[in-house]
């Protein structure tokens, strides 16, 4: 091919519809799970995560509800994925050999918002002091702090758990995504572009016979309500244990001493698993009946868990 600027501009724009092609194939599942909040600045913080209310019967003036102070901070970071495209290829109309490069560029522009937040909530279990949450224990912990202040007026009356480390094999997560404040954030303060350089005049062109194509964009991940998610690493071949994961995050209650009310609509819940648990997740959400219920091969019984949640696999928890 000859190297002139038009035909510069019509191979690059091919290079573009192979880039969708690849960023269209591969699913993304962090838009489900996480609050996507828009960051208008290196950092954005979030004083009111933690907060809760609660009525009272009007007599006389309102009273307003002195609510504890929280302050969660997301640092924003640069993220960058650029090749190189030899300007000898061209020449040599060779560039075919960069094609599933380039579209695989696109799928991992795609699920790259998906690797940042499923590797956060693998070391919330494997490395908790990692991350914190806005009540400045582990995301997953079995010491969050509930209900209304104690006596002392200076530490809550209760703890609680969203974990369960009695177990033994791969960590699973039940998530409500149900509220306006999921338990993720994904904070976004510039979406992801592509960037070409291919004009004659370019450095790397003129220095090392180089073309780049290339993405960048800025973003990080951070936890929101731990209320509403639940680690454990027991067997979820027994449905016991999904129950008592079920059971326990109902039973968590607000700061003003109420339930909060996790898992009220079975439309926003999800099971969340490696590899390693897809066949077990899937038939503990889709199939009819349950073999082994209460510990017995023998026993088969009526699966009361099937469509309580929506099944998420991700590799990224391996």
């Amino acid at each position: 091919m000859e190297i002139t600027t038009a035909n510069l501009t019509a191979l690059f724009t091919g290079f573009d519809v192979i880039f969708q092609r690849g960023f269209d194939k591969p699913p993304s599942y962090y838009e489900k799970i996480a609050t996507v909040v828009r960051s208008a600045s290196r950092q954005t913080t979030y004083p009111w995560l933690g907060r809760t209310t609660k009525f009272r019967e009007w007599l006389g003036e309102r009273v307003i509800q002195a609510l504890e102070a929280h302050s969660y901070t997301i640092v924003n970071k640069d993220f960058e994925d650029t090749i190189s495209i030899s300007r000898n290829d061209i020449e040599d109309d060779t560039y075919g050999v960069y094609e599933p490069v380039i579209e695989q560029l696109g799928w991992d522009t795609k699920v790259h918002p998906d690797s940042l937040l499923f590797s956060m909530i693998k070391n919330a279990v494997t490395m908790p002091s990692s991350v914190i949450g806005f009540d400045g224990q582990p995301f997953f912990s079995a010491a969050h702090p509930v209900g209304p202040m104690g006596a002392s007026g200076d530490v809550r009356d209760a703890v609680a758990s969203n974990v369960n480390t009695s177990g033994s094999g791969p960590y699973w997560f039940l998530l409500d995504a149900s509220r306006a404040v999921r338990p993720f954030i994904f904070q976004l303060r510039r979406e992801y572009a592509m960037t070409r350089m291919n004009t004659l005049t370019d450095e790397a062109v003129f220095t090392r016979r180089e073309f780049r194509f290339g993405v960048d964009g800025r973003a990080n991940t951070g936890v929101g309500l731990w209320q509403l998610a639940y680690a454990s690493n027991t067997d979820l071949s027994v449905p016991s244990n999904y129950g008592g994961a079920r059971a326990a995050m109902r039973s968590i209650k607000t700061d003003a001493g109420l339930p909060f009310g996790a898992l009220t609509s079975p439309n926003d819940v999800y099971l969340v698993v490696p590899p390693a648990l897809e066949e077990v997740g899937a038939q503990l959400l889709h199939a009819d009946f349950m073999v082994g219920a209460g510990g017995s091969s023998s026993v088969t019984t009526s699966n009361i868990w099937k469509s309580t949640a929506t099944l998420i696999v991700s590799e990224y928890l391996s």
